[in-house]
């Protein structure tokens, strides 16, 4: 079995049938988090309105809807791709009759099953931490797939370890530890953090291949703004705190704490991509895309 066919028979053993989606997920479980990041892809598909651009939607990964829901709700037609049957299966079960929507099986999360299909607006929620180079993974999505003028929308993801405050570092680790206290199993939690200390990671556990980041300290949210902000006309960085607790969620908020990002980039500008690509500029980040 090569890398990619592993890969994406961990994310179906990761998320199979009956998989609970909301487990461990605050972007879906805490109503006012979750409609905060729901404002935040309706007003970059108002940016589409308004430079009259067709209301189509590409969401990779899409899980189970969750965020689908109120996009096709806005009157928008949406794709969704995911790697894992099962996951498509539950989508079509939820959307299938909705002539508005449409699901991809993408067994190797490459986008090719789309074709030439290009977009309005590509939305990633809680899934750039599950690719290893997300950077490649998103220029990609956004040179093959994105239109003219169009919005990236990436939600839900850990912010690069490295550069937490230290208090944001402590809220983060000691409110995860609080709840996974709650959730049993402790001889598979402490096998799994005993890996993640060493920066060890299992080929054969979901848990450390599907949920990636954290042996590789988080997303780096900079070097995603850095190529955002060279293809786009603005874009936001959007910090803030979210965690699997209701209660640690409400005193992380009062107390200013911030652990997670979202990304929203308006006006996609092709020219300005491709003279990135020819001159460089960017350096490492991209150059996986250099002869």
């Amino acid at each position: 079995m090569n890398q990619t066919d592993n890969m994406q028979h961990l994310q179906e053993l990761w998320h199979s049938t009956g998989h609970d989606y909301c487990a461990g997920a605050p972007h879906l479980t805490n109503r006012k988090l979750h409609g905060q990041l729901v404002s935040e892809a309706i007003t970059a598909l108002g940016d589409l309105v308004a430079r009259n651009l067709p209301r189509t939607v590409l969401e990779v990964g899409a899980g189970d809807g969750a965020f689908t829901e109120p996009i096709l709700a806005a009157g928008f037609h949406t794709t969704a791709t995911e790697m894992s049957r099962p996951s498509v299966t539950e989508l079509k079960k939820r959307f299938a009759l909705n002539p508005e929507f449409c699901a991809e099986f993408d067994p190797d999360g490459s986008l090719r099953v789309l074709g030439e299909q290009r977009f309005g607006l590509i939305l990633y929620t809680a899934v750039l931490h599950h690719i290893p180079d997300y950077i490649s993974a998103l220029v990609s999505a956004i040179r093959d797939h994105l239109l003219e003028g169009g919005a990236l929308v990436s939600l839900q993801d850990p912010m690069w370890y490295p550069g937490l405050r230290w208090k944001d570092w402590l809220a983060d680790n000691a409110s995860y530890f609080i709840w996974r206290l709650g959730q049993g199993d402790y001889l598979r939690g402490a096998k799994t953090r005993l890996r993640r200390a060493f920066g060890i990671l299992s080929e054969t556990e979901p848990a450390d291949m599907v949920e990636y980041h954290v042996v590789r300290s988080g997303v780096d949210q900079t070097k995603i703004l850095k190529v955002a902000n060279s293809i786009f006309e603005s874009v936001r960085l959007i910090p803030y705190w979210s965690t699997q607790s209701a209660l640690l969620q409400t005193a992380g908020e009062r107390l200013g704490v911030k652990n997670t990002f979202a990304i929203v980039a308006l006006g996609y500008n092709p020219s300005r991509l491709a003279n990135t690509l020819a001159t460089k500029s960017l350096g490492t980040e991209l150059e996986c895309f250099f002869p």
